[in-house]
């Protein structure tokens, strides 16, 4: 059995006493946090651009075509959703009872009968039935 103690073993950076290894490190550690921010903001600003890219073209075919821009048309769906949406209300009667059965629902409604309420039962072993042995032949060809 080895009773060496993880403190004797080496450690997973640079040695504390290697400055060079561990500015090296240091830097090329934050050269790769650089580079992945770097490609993170021109990802950002290359949808920026694209949106506004595609925007003004879409005004621009809606003043030469005389259609709405499809900026417009999304605008007005969107707001006709929502303000449909907002005059909704959630009902406030007319609740009927749930079509299955569940231990939830029927405690709550009423809606069990002695017969379809739901009991707890003790644990049994179930055997296989008689019609379910298996049989001299095959059951396919």
């Amino acid at each position: 059995m080895n009773d060496m103690p993880y403190r004797y073993l080496n450690p997973p950076a640079a040695a504390p006493g290697n400055v060079a290894e561990r500015f090296f490190g240091r830097l090329m550690s934050l050269m790769v946090w650089a580079l992945l921010a770097t490609m993170g903001v021109v990802f950002a600003l290359s949808l920026l651009v694209w949106l506004v890219v595609m925007v003004v073209i879409s005004l621009m075919a809606s003043v030469f075509t005389g259609r709405p821009a499809a900026v417009t048309v999304l605008w007005r769906r969107y707001r006709d959703l929502t303000s449909s949406l907002a005059r909704q209300r959630w009902p406030q009667g007319d609740r009927r009872a749930s079509t299955t059965p569940r231990a939830d629902a029927t405690s709550a409604t009423g809606a069990a009968t002695p017969a379809s309420a739901v009991q707890d039962v003790g644990w049994r072993e179930v055997g296989p039935r008689a019609s379910d042995a298996p049989s001299a032949s095959p059951s396919h060809s």
